[in-house]
């Protein structure tokens, strides 16, 4: 049974048996963990990644309100998206997100996740986000992370594998 390739039972919706791959039921699991920490809908977006409450993941925060993940595409690449830094004044790429929105099959609305590197700076100016060969220097480097304004629209049947890196406090209310 591959990936994807034979309906999947859901005990988190519900049991109801659907036909769809397995990054989409991890994001739709995702979804339903945050939105068990963010208790009202105040968002106004213009390890295993199962594991519940938030905050359950080694690099975690107190009061987890997100699971920051990676998407990798069918050549094993992580996939990247560009937001716009309101500090800096310019575009960067990101790999990170946080699923704000589930529709239709497996259609996710996805923010675009900034990470920081442990001076406090973007991680921007310390790797390079713009290569398909993210290492550990990259990972050594990223301290917390913060939210951006960006936000896209993804077919998650595009996606082969989904990874989980944190639980994160993003005060996504404020």
């Amino acid at each position: 049974m591959g990936c994807g390739k034979d309906n999947l039972e859901s005990s988190s919706l519900g049991g109801v048996s659907r036909n769809m791959g397995c990054v989409c039921e991890v994001v739709k699991t995702i979804l339903k963990i945050q939105n068990e920490a963010v208790r009202n809908d105040c968002d106004s977006c213009g390890t295993s990644c199962f594991l519940e409450p938030l905050g359950g993941l080694p690099n975690r925060a107190r009061n987890a309100d997100t699971r920051v993940f990676m998407l990798l595409d069918k050549l094993g690449k992580p996939f990247k998206a560009v937001y716009f830094d309101k500090h800096e004044g310019d575009f960067e790429f990101t790999p990170f997100f946080r699923v704000e929105d589930m529709f239709g099959d497996c259609c996710a609305t996805l923010r675009c996740i900034m990470p920081v590197a442990d001076d406090g700076d973007e991680i921007n100016d310390v790797v390079d986000l713009t290569t398909d060969n993210l290492n550990n220097d990259v990972f050594n480097h990223i301290r917390k992370y913060k939210k951006t304004e960006t936000c896209l629209t993804v077919d998650l049947n595009n996606f082969t594998a989904i990874q989980c890196i944190a639980d994160v406090d993003l005060n996504i209310c404020d």
